[in-house]
């Protein structure tokens, strides 16, 4: 893997001091990273170390809710890969509500079975259970979705009630997010350090939206500190700091097929259909049909242009609030077509109470397993998100992550949040992912999270990421 990274010697507005980061691109090349500008030239070499380090060395306990689900065991194979290659004695728990699961997962990711890794029964409908399964534990990871229409957050609660240093969920449901949220004077008072929507997207998608913003904002500071040197230009550069600010910021998201996790993200999206889908639009809020809105976005090379549809995600209002983005949305899409054809279609057909129905709607995802196989066997399970995020009458910049299997880089993902926050200072409270850069390492969490990725760009022009190169003629074009 390789980086590209450009820094600057300024500082950002004390509103946005907290996020300050350092541009950096990568690209899947010999395993190496390098620091470089924008434009390709090396600055220095740098081997950035993505293994454990030694403040995680020790017995830690990491517990693994909904650890024997696809998005679970995906997480805790990675976590434990990561163990494995330090002189950490950690050890992980899953915990399932039987012994059953707990066999097939190993079965499938044998490097789970193990002295270190174990099993505990739990019940999430029971508080009680829930703090039985995670006493003693450092770390608590709650994978047990769906997460739409469940209205306590009993696993955060449970953190808070015997005093969990850390908890990271792998929310993608607005209202859940919302409600995690609302604990957070409960979690400052038992000294909780919490994430919530803390996966691949939204997780690692708030993460690189929120360097894209500051990126835009650091190249908008460099370009009026130039102009004020010039004495004409100092007299506007009030109106100019107007300028600095966001315009739009789009979180666009693609997965072929199921992305190889299971009936659990099937049923997520089923249920998404019956979900109003929050926009902001020009500061204002305003509300729209679920898979609706559709739009052909390019995903680059491997991917290519999509069509994706409006859904409710938590992304949405969280980097809205958190950065002061006017105008911010969140699209999905998969494919065959056909997929799509069908959310639109139960979206627009079913009645709300049939597809608010969590038992019904993980009854049909696991019905329809059997054929969803089939067509991720001829689709792959391949990921991709794109974020454009515009500046204010100036430029647009986008970030690109695509990796071949949804499967993996999920779990790769969640073990980036989880190690970092092991690795990390404790700030108590419950934060968005785009609110850590305080107390985690951002940028080691993106390179963890990034490896084996086809593509992994952040801020770069539009034209650089399309999937066909642009013609300059007399032959020559740009990849």
């Amino acid at each position: 893997m390789s980086a590209t990274v450009t820094t600057s010697s300024f500082s950002l507005p004390p509103s946005l001091q907290r996020y300050q980061c350092n541009r950096c691109v990568f690209r899947d090349n010999d395993n190496r990273q390098q620091l470089v500008s924008s434009s390709g030239r090396r600055l220095q070499k740098s081997s950035v170390s993505t293994s454990v380090s030694s403040s995680l060395e020790g017995d830690k306990t990491i517990v693994i809710i909904g650890g024997t689900g696809r998005v679970g065991s995906s997480s805790a194979n990675a976590i434990q890969k990561a163990l494995s290659e330090s002189s950490s004695s950690s050890k992980i728990v899953l915990a399932s509500r039987n012994k059953e699961s707990f066999e097939e997962t190993v079965s499938r990711y044998p490097g789970l079975r193990s002295k270190t890794t174990t099993f505990r029964e739990v019940d999430v409908s029971d508080i009680q259970s829930i703090e039985s399964a995670i006493k003693g534990a450092d770390l608590v990871i709650n994978t047990a979705g769906p997460f739409q229409t469940v209205k306590t957050c009993n696993v955060l609660e449970a953190c808070i009630n015997v005093s969990v240093p850390n908890y990271l969920d792998v929310c993608d449901d607005g209202s859940y997010a919302k409600n995690a949220k609302s604990l957070d004077s409960k979690a400052k008072a038992s000294k909780v350090t919490a994430i919530t929507s803390g996966g691949i997207y939204p997780g690692v998608s708030n993460i690189m939206a929120a360097k894209a913003i500051e990126n835009q904002l650091r190249d908008a500071k460099i370009a009026r500190e130039r102009n004020d040197q010039d004495e004409a230009a100092e007299s506007s550069s009030s109106s100019q700091e107007e300028k600095d600010k966001i315009e739009y910021l789009l979180y666009n998201y693609f997965t072929a097929g199921s992305g190889g996790v299971g009936s659990t993200i099937l049923a997520t999206s089923f249920l998404l259909c019956g979900e109003e889908v929050t926009i902001y639009e020009n500061g204002n809020e305003v509300r729209m049909e679920a898979a609706s809105s559709r739009k052909v976005v390019d995903f680059g090379k491997g991917v290519g242009k999509r069509e994706i549809f409006l859904y409710n995600l938590p992304e949405v209002e969280s980097t809205h609030k958190i950065f002061n983005v006017p105008t911010i949305k969140a699209r999905f899409g998969t494919s065959p077509g056909i997929w799509n054809t069908a959310m639109v279609a139960m979206a627009r057909l079913l009645p709300s109470d049939v597809l608010k129905n969590k038992e019904l709607i993980q009854q049909v995802a696991s019905a329809l397993m059997p054929l969803v196989k089939l067509v991720d066997a001829a689709v792959g399970e391949k990921m991709s998100i794109k974020i454009d995020c515009k500046l204010k009458d100036g430029k647009i910049s986008t970030s690109l992550f695509t990796h071949n299997k949804l499967s993996e880089c999920v779990g790769q993902s969640v073990a980036a949040f989880a190690l970092a926050m092991l690795e990390g200072e404790s700030s108590y409270g419950v934060w968005y992912p785009e609110e850590t850069s305080t107390f985690l390492d951002q940028d080691l969490l993106l390179a963890r999270a990034s490896e084996g990725a086809s593509q992994f760009q952040l801020s770069q022009a539009p034209w650089k990421l399309e999937s066909q190169p642009i013609n300059l003629g007399f032959g020559i074009s740009l990849e």
